[in-house]
């Protein structure tokens, strides 16, 4: 069952609070650290970043993070969300600072040979982010997420994240080029802050993140019940959103007003939030679904047309017919069937490895059948049409006569006939966003 647990703590203490609550290890850990004595968040005077230096204060992040990886499972994931900081006139690069400090200390400290492994860096552009800018410095709209994990077997579902919507109209003509999922995102992220509140009023939090972010994270970095940890949770966006995501959320932070907040605006609005997301998703999975399944369709007409070329340009028999036949029990593979006089003679090898080559090229197995008998397949009703001109639509409908051979079928050896049906009048339809 998944439940949530915002602890009015000082994370510093990390691993004795998971003692003392018997809390269970997580399994992702999203967070933000406070700004460095840029921001009070609480008046509690002992939160880290006030009145620190800002060794102390990268020191106490560290150690913090160090916890973390000590309260989470061994394939656990860590996403730290942080910014640059400028004091007297100097830039300092914070989020690098923190990562530097992790490795020193896992490196001099010899009795550890484990810790958090920096894999990418993401920048968090940020759009409508509080307009500092000064001297020397353009107006600051972004920020960095540092992901790291503990080993290489972390969960990274980069398919869930994928779009189609930025493909262009020629992916109908060279479907080989597009991954059938879509395309995964870059790793600049734009989600705007929210400047309101979730649930019944404004937000109070200063830094809260939004929902759409924590979705995208949790999405390709988790599965539903996993344990969701963020030792800095303020506002509590990350520990509502997991929970209304099927995962299991633990927080904590130092301020028991940000917990009232949390319980009194934040969870409504993560509900709110995910009950029309929900809604969303159905709506663009169902139209990824339809592009995979087309693209897939779009590669095996142009890969039998390769093969049909081939063919016809290297052997050039009369009374020859082509056909293609899917497979409805793997999605990548089809039947290639050439019905020409020359089977019973024909070396079947001298075309290996032109269907190799052209598998390779299409991310397809196709296998190839060369008969001079009448075509047996099961099962189908019509056959359509394809000559090299056009791979996205087909030519013509004929009904399919098991049995027959191509006199009653009243077939053109310059086309090929397939079972595969494609009429794509206008391919904007598969690109609208919801």
């Amino acid at each position: 069952m998944n439940y949530y647990n915002y602890l009015v703590a000082d994370s510093r203490n990390l691993v004795q609070i998971y003692s003392q609550q018997n809390l269970e290890k997580a399994d992702l850990v999203l967070t933000s650290p406070p700004y460095y004595d840029t921001k009070s968040y609480s008046k509690n005077n002992n939160q880290i970043g006030h009145n620190q230096s800002y060794q102390d204060y990268i020191a106490d992040t560290v150690n913090v993070l160090q916890q973390c990886y000590e309260v989470t499972n061994d394939n656990a994931t860590l996403w730290l969300i942080m910014d640059t900081v400028q004091r007297n006139k100097k830039l300092y690069p914070l989020p690098f600072d923190i990562n530097n400090k992790l490795e020193k200390e896992t490196l001099n400290d010899h009795l550890q040979t484990k810790g958090w492994i920096l894999r990418d860096v993401i920048i968090w552009n940020r759009p409508k982010n509080l307009p500092w800018h000064t001297k020397g410095r353009l107006k600051h709209e972004f920020e960095y997420i540092l992901f790291f994990s503990k080993n290489d077997k972390y969960k990274y579902y980069v398919n869930r994240i994928r779009n189609i919507y930025e493909y262009k109209d020629w992916w109908l003509t060279y479907p080989e080029r597009y991954n059938p999922k879509g395309r995964p995102p870059s790793n600049i992220w734009q989600f705007s802050t929210p400047i309101r509140g979730w649930g019944n009023s404004h937000q109070k939090h200063l830094c809260p993140f939004p929902f759409p972010l924590i979705e995208r994270i949790l999405t390709i970095a988790s599965d539903n019940g996993d344990v969701i940890l963020d030792p800095f949770a303020g506002s509590g966006s990350v520990i509502g959103l997991a929970l209304y995501m099927d995962r299991k959320a633990i927080g904590c932070d130092v301020s028991s007003e940000y917990k009232n907040e949390f319980e009194k605006d934040v969870l409504i609005g993560a509900k709110q939030y995910w009950d029309n997301r929900v809604k969303e998703l159905e709506k663009i999975y169902q139209k990824r679904e339809t592009f995979e399944k087309t693209n897939i369709k779009l590669r095996k007409i142009k890969a039998g047309l390769q093969l049909h070329k081939y063919f016809k340009d290297q052997f050039g028999v009369d009374n020859t017919n082509f056909f293609l036949f899917d497979n409805l029990d793997d999605k990548f593979c089809a039947n290639f069937v050439i019905s020409t006089p020359l089977s019973s003679s024909f070396d079947h090898s001298i075309l290996t490895d032109v269907v190799n080559q052209i598998n390779s090229k299409y991310g397809l197995n196709i296998s190839l059948n060369l008969t001079g008998s009448k075509v047996h397949q099961n099962n189908i009703e019509f056959l359509y049409s394809y000559s090299g001109k056009n791979n996205y639509k087909f030519h013509r409908q004929l009904s399919f006569i098991t049995n027959a051979n191509a006199s009653e079928h009243n077939l053109d050896s310059d086309f090929i006939y397939s079972d595969i049906e494609l009429n794509i009048e206008d391919p904007s339809q598969y690109f609208e966003e919801e």
